[in-house]
């Protein structure tokens, strides 16, 4: 007999949207708790919600502030003020004259103007009487300033307004954003998502805007925190795990939700289970791990690695090609990134990166050229970022590998680094 509780695989385990069965609160470390904290309290402050990249903010987000009851506006389309008062102003419904046009089947009709303050409180009817018809049309505009109709509606109707990618804000628009902000607070929340680096620093610095701002940290998770993912799962598609193959999964991903969820849905499909089963199907260890994982790497390799390992157009004289004591040899760019796959972590600080050098090489570049290359690599990935986070990012002397596949791929994947 069918399973009545029948789930597709690709349903259970989401990677890039938010899961249902596999939701992990996290309820150890209070998140939902410090989230619904703010939103109970009373106005006049702005949440920022930081964590590394694929970490779990947006979904944590959208757990308690639904895209249809909240304003969700991305990072990246704030390129003007007046793109944040349009989307706030859209949202809402928000038109400050009404004009109402009624057209009579005797061909007769009459104009008339109707001033309103309140949002989507205004409807088209059609009525029949008579043997004859009438219809009332409704065209909606603005005649206030769009900054004005957007704060007055906000004080009619007090919805959440979430920023995503806050760091991708046009640069040009962060100061003008931060003090729009300021006036919002007092009627509404405003919920700020960002990776950690200083993305919130303009909003810190507005003038008034101390005591206004409130946090709220997404660690790295944990590995039983993703491991809860893989049994849950497990447990909905009806997986037997007696090899701890949820342990497996979880130790290779760099703490990433995103990742583990991918990781788990690629294991499930390798063994023929594309939704909830009838009977138990015994989880076993593929033949060899590092083959299973390689794999994946190589199905979806980082579009940024081979941009990093060229580095910047060379001008003038050519690199200087290091070998290393095992053998080969690679430029600076692809000694660093053979340093950041040693390390194996998502965020290295330029001295762990210099001492992995020293003795790899047989002579270790200088400390100048290493940070300048690091700073070099940082700008290639900001350039190739498109809509998403970049890759890397090398600030205050730490390396942060933002991209948990770009790691994965550099531990598992097929390619070479020497010259």
């Amino acid at each position: 007999m069918p399973n009545p509780k029948t789930h597709l695989t690709k349903n259970v385990f989401v990677a890039g949207s938010t899961p249902e069965i596999t939701y992990n609160p996290r309820t150890e470390r209070h998140l939902e708790r410090g989230l619904k904290q703010y939103l109970d309290q009373g106005p006049g402050r702005a949440l920022t919600v930081s964590g590394p990249s694929k970490s779990g903010k947006t979904v944590l987000a959208e757990r308690l502030l639904p895209r249809d009851e909240s304003i969700w506006i991305e990072g990246p389309d704030l390129t003007s003020l007046d793109v944040l008062w349009d989307r706030i102003v859209d949202w809402l419904g928000l038109y400050d004259l009404v004009e109402v046009t009624r057209d009579q089947a005797e061909g007769t009709g009459r104009q008339l103007g109707v001033n309103i303050g309140v949002p989507r409180l205004f409807s088209i009817e059609t009525s029949k009487g008579n043997d004859e018809t009438v219809t009332t049309g409704v065209r909606q505009s603005r005649t206030q300033a769009i900054a004005s109709t957007a704060r007055a509606g906000l004080q009619t109707v007090e919805v959440p307004i979430v920023i995503d990618d806050f760091h991708y804000v046009a640069d040009s628009a962060k100061q003008a954003v931060a003090r729009a902000i300021k006036t919002i607070i007092p009627h509404s929340k405003v919920v700020l998502i960002a990776i950690p680096h200083e993305a919130f620093e303009v909003v810190r610095n507005e003038a008034d805007m101390g005591g206004r701002v409130s946090q709220l940290e997404i660690d790295i998770w944990s590995q039983g925190e993703l491991e809860f993912i893989a049994e849950r799962g497990f447990a909905a598609l009806n997986i037997v795990d007696n090899q701890n193959i949820g342990v497996t999964l979880a130790a290779s991903c760099y703490g990433a939700p995103f990742l583990m969820q991918d990781l788990c849905y690629q294991y499930a499909y390798s063994i023929d289970v594309l939704k909830t089963v009838d009977e138990p199907v015994i989880a076993h260890s593929p033949d060899v791990w590092q083959d299973f994982f390689k794999g994946i790497a190589d199905r979806t390799p980082s579009a940024i690695f081979t941009d990093l390992l060229k580095g910047p157009k060379e001008r003038g004289q050519r690199r200087q090609v290091r070998t290393f004591h095992e053998g080969g040899a690679a430029d600076i760019y692809g000694a660093l990134l053979y340093a950041v796959a040693r390390a194996g972590k998502p965020s290295v600080s330029y001295r762990e990166l210099t001492e992995l050098l020293d003795k790899a090489l047989t002579e270790a570049p200088s400390g100048q050229t290493i940070a300048l290359s690091l700073g070099q690599m940082s700008a290639i990935a900001e350039g190739r970022r498109g809509t998403g986070d970049p890759a890397i990012a090398y600030k205050h002397d730490v390396l942060h590998v933002l991209d948990p596949f770009l790691l994965f791929y550099l531990r598992y994947g097929t390619y070479s680094l020497m010259k």
